[in-house]
């Protein structure tokens, strides 16, 4: 499932078959022109089909990681089954004893109910017994049984109570095994459903993607005998593409990191040695520029997202290349990736209360899925990898999967070295 990141965005690569026809544009009418614009959109369309025939190559992989993990999750729930029947045949078994034990005590009980009526309603038995005695010792022998006799059967009484509270006790935890199974069995089959449904979308996607592998070769052989207005239709049709793969390669990395939130409960994180005291996060590059802000943009390279037609999710910061880059919070990492478009080499760290912060366009990655690392760690190096145009970090913050302005979080002003 690691895989899907970009395999998924770059089976996203032609959204819509190329238009059909000459439109109304116009395009170049010097043939040296007209020329040079057909070469550039023939290299982009064969970087297009480049890039495709790898992400093809990438969901196969992914398909087969998704269906490798399946058998094991299959398993975990075969497992959690055969528990699950085990423990409800101890319980039955502990509820046999339990009624047994039950019906003893009420036996004993009602033995010592007759044994008092029989003594009141003839209380002179008892003398009887006891003046037969023959002597003083068979005197004392005979009083010493009846004690004796009364005393095991309160014994025996107070023996089975005991009994009846240990199976009960012992009833309970199996019950309370029982019933985490169950939970355990649930959530397995919940992540099971999930990989089910992953797998039909990235089936669809390798479906998708054989025709629009074939669309994309059949223009490359045509594109040569089209008309200029018509080949700048396909070069605008190429721009589109290009958003939506940036954006699906970004998206993409959020659902990996959803579906890695529904099998890890990073819970509440402890605060790390050194952590501010005053603030959520720490600038991840304290020595950096911002050098472009959270929200809305007029940049032509920012993907859409929500009803803006570009907006950047995050805030970029600017250091010298290869610069470290620092964990803002202490949490987990929940996924590290390197793609061609959006990111590039990534790290995200699920936090505390469901925040989660992204590092992108890194040159390297210095952590590892699992890990847990603290407020101020090296967690990668600045880079501009991924869909970059120079050296930069983009920091983003996410809250239940929602891209929102991490600077809130952050010491105020200029990025800085202060915690406080």
């Amino acid at each position: 499932m690691k895989r899907l990141i970009f395999a998924v965005a770059l089976a996203l690569l032609v959204l819509g078959a190329c238009p059909a026809g000459a439109g109304a544009n116009s395009g170049p009418t010097d043939p040296v022109q007209q020329q040079a614009l057909i070469d550039e959109i023939r290299a982009q369309l064969g970087s297009n089909l480049a890039d495709a025939m790898a992400a093809q190559k990438e969901l196969r992989k992914s398909l087969e990681e998704n269906a490798a993990q399946q058998q094991v999750v299959q398993a975990q729930i075969a497992d959690a089954e055969a528990k699950i029947a085990a423990l409800e045949v101890q319980i039955a078994d502990s509820q046999r004893l339990e009624a047994l034990t039950t019906r003893r005590i009420d036996a004993e009980r009602g033995q010592l109910r007759q044994l008092a009526r029989a003594i009141y309603a003839q209380p002179g038995s008892v003398l009887v017994v006891v003046g037969q005695a023959q002597s003083l010792g068979d005197l004392l022998t005979r009083i010493s049984d009846l004690n004796a006799a009364g005393a095991r059967a309160a014994e025996l009484k107070s023996s089975l109570a005991r009994d009846l509270t240990v199976l009960d006790a012992e009833r309970q935890k199996q019950q309370a095994a029982r019933d985490e199974q169950v939970k355990q069995r649930d959530q397995l089959a919940s992540e099971l459903a999930q990989l089910r449904n992953l797998q039909a979308q990235q089936e669809k996607s390798v479906n998708e993607l054989e025709t629009k592998i074939a669309e994309t070769q059949t223009e490359m052989v045509l594109l040569s005998r089209q008309s200029t207005q018509l080949a700048q239709q396909v070069a605008d049709w190429l721009q589109s593409q290009q958003d939506a793969i940036i954006a699906a390669a970004m998206q993409a990395v959020w659902t990996q990191v959803q579906l890695w939130a529904q099998s890890n409960n990073v819970g509440n994180i402890a605060a790390s040695p050194g952590h501010s005291t005053k603030y959520r996060f720490i600038w991840p590059e304290p020595q950096a520029t911002i050098s472009q802000p959270f929200g809305p943009s007029h940049l032509g390279l920012e993907p859409p997202y929500g009803a803006f037609a570009h907006f950047h999710t995050g805030i970029d910061l600017v250091e010298p290349m290869g610069s470290p880059v620092y964990a803002a919070d202490d949490g987990v990492v929940a996924l590290v990736g390197s793609s061609t478009q959006g990111y590039g080499k990534y790290v995200v760290i699920a936090h505390s209360g469901g925040l989660d912060t992204l590092y992108g366009h890194l040159s390297a990655t210095l952590v590892s899925v699992g890990q847990t690392v603290s407020q101020s760690q090296p967690i990668g190096l600045e880079g501009s990898t991924g869909n970059s145009t120079g050296a930069h970090l983009h920091f983003e913050l996410r809250i239940n999967q929602k891209p929102v302005d991490p600077t809130p979080y952050l010491p105020p002003g200029a990025p800085s070295a202060f915690k406080g």
